[in-house]
């Protein structure tokens, strides 16, 4: 299904026609996924009678689907808000399929109707754009528990500092080629690397590594991440949120997506050193990590931002103001900016 799916945007002019890194996204999203997903969630919604659609930013069939059944729809947000141009591009493809059901097209795309759970502290996205308004905190999940097993080489270690190594689970990003330059630029020095290549790659695809470099397929995080002194990552939400989340500095190796704009917005924070492509080297990789190991200022900075999500609404305060907006007889109120 994905092949054939990325297939036909690829088949598509408006992608052909561009080199914006965005616009592979935007096609996807609104001319490919959006029509094909959208009679099924018709028919499921017209079965299960919800009284309240809550979607990802990508899904742009959902926005739709609640507008023609007069039902709210709120975003949850999974990193940054959507580049300008990506929305505006994908609020222009879908608008046929808004019009072929007889409601009037969003200007971007739905995202923002009635509400938008935020899971970016302030000081890595200060504007809210088109979300202000209708955007409400959300305090970024963690993977795992603190009380989840790790392995068992972590006890005891000595003094030497704790790094995690991920570039995410999505194959196009966490290639076992593309640890090469970050595995060398960390092997035999003066850390410790625990390494995770996701559940769908065997750790022996990279190949024997020094003793101070361990890898695996997932670890939690949650337990993990107390214990570590940096991260090395893609610029994931995920795991940059996660790591953010334990005042963690960063080093980051953006490849795709969304990855651009939070690097960017991580080094603007005092956060992370970043590298991009073609700054992947093994001896930028190791100074990289000494800098943010040893600058104090990046932890600082780091904290600054651990406290900024640590204050901000969890999970259940959210889904509880979500079901007040909705109301307890299925009355349909706008879920406005928490104050």
């Amino acid at each position: 299904m994905c092949l054939r799916r990325a297939a036909k945007a690829f088949a598509l002019p408006e992608f052909a026609a561009g080199t914006q890194p965005w616009r592979v996204g935007a096609v996807m999203f609104s001319k490919v996924m959006a029509p094909e997903k959208l009679p099924d969630l018709l028919a499921v919604a017209e079965e299960f009678e919800p009284d309240l659609i809550v979607h990802a930013p990508v899904d742009l069939a959902a926005p739709i689907v609640a507008a023609v059944r007069g039902i709210p729809s709120i975003t949850y947000g999974t990193g940054l808000l959507l580049e300008d141009e990506l929305v505006a591009a994908m609020a222009q493809w879908v608008a046929p399929l808004w019009d072929s059901m007889g409601v009037e097209a969003d200007t971007h795309a739905g995202l923002y109707r009635r509400g938008y759970l935020d899971p970016i502290p302030a000081s890595l996205q200060p504007d809210l754009g088109p979300a202000f308004g209708v955007a409400q905190p959300i305090r970024p999940a963690v993977a795992g528990t603190p009380r989840d097993p790790l392995p068992v080489w972590l006890f005891p270690r000595g003094e030497r500092p704790l790094v995690y190594l991920s570039l995410g689970t999505v194959p196009i990003f966490n290639q076992p080629t593309a640890f090469g330059p970050l595995l060398e630029g960390l092997a035999d020095s003066g850390v410790d690397v625990l390494v995770t290549v996701g559940t769908e790659t065997n750790p022996a695809a990279l190949g024997p590594q020094p003793s101070n470099i361990h890898v695996t397929q997932w670890v939690s995080l949650a337990a993990l991440l107390p214990r570590c002194a940096a991260v090395v990552c893609h610029a994931g939400a995920g795991t940059t949120l996660a790591a953010l989340s334990h005042g963690l500095p960063l080093v980051l190796s953006p490849r795709g997506a969304d990855q651009f704009p939070t690097a960017a917005a991580c080094r603007t924070a005092g956060v992370a050193r970043v590298l991009t492509p073609d700054q992947v080297t093994p001896a930028a990789v190791r100074e990289s990590v000494d800098t943010v190991l040893s600058d104090a200022s990046y932890r600082a900075a780091a904290e600054r931002i651990r406290s900024e999500i640590s204050v901000m609404p969890s999970p259940v305060a959210a889904v509880e103001r979500i079901l007040g907006s909705v109301g307890e007889h299925g009355d349909r109120h706008p879920l406005t900016a928490a104050e």
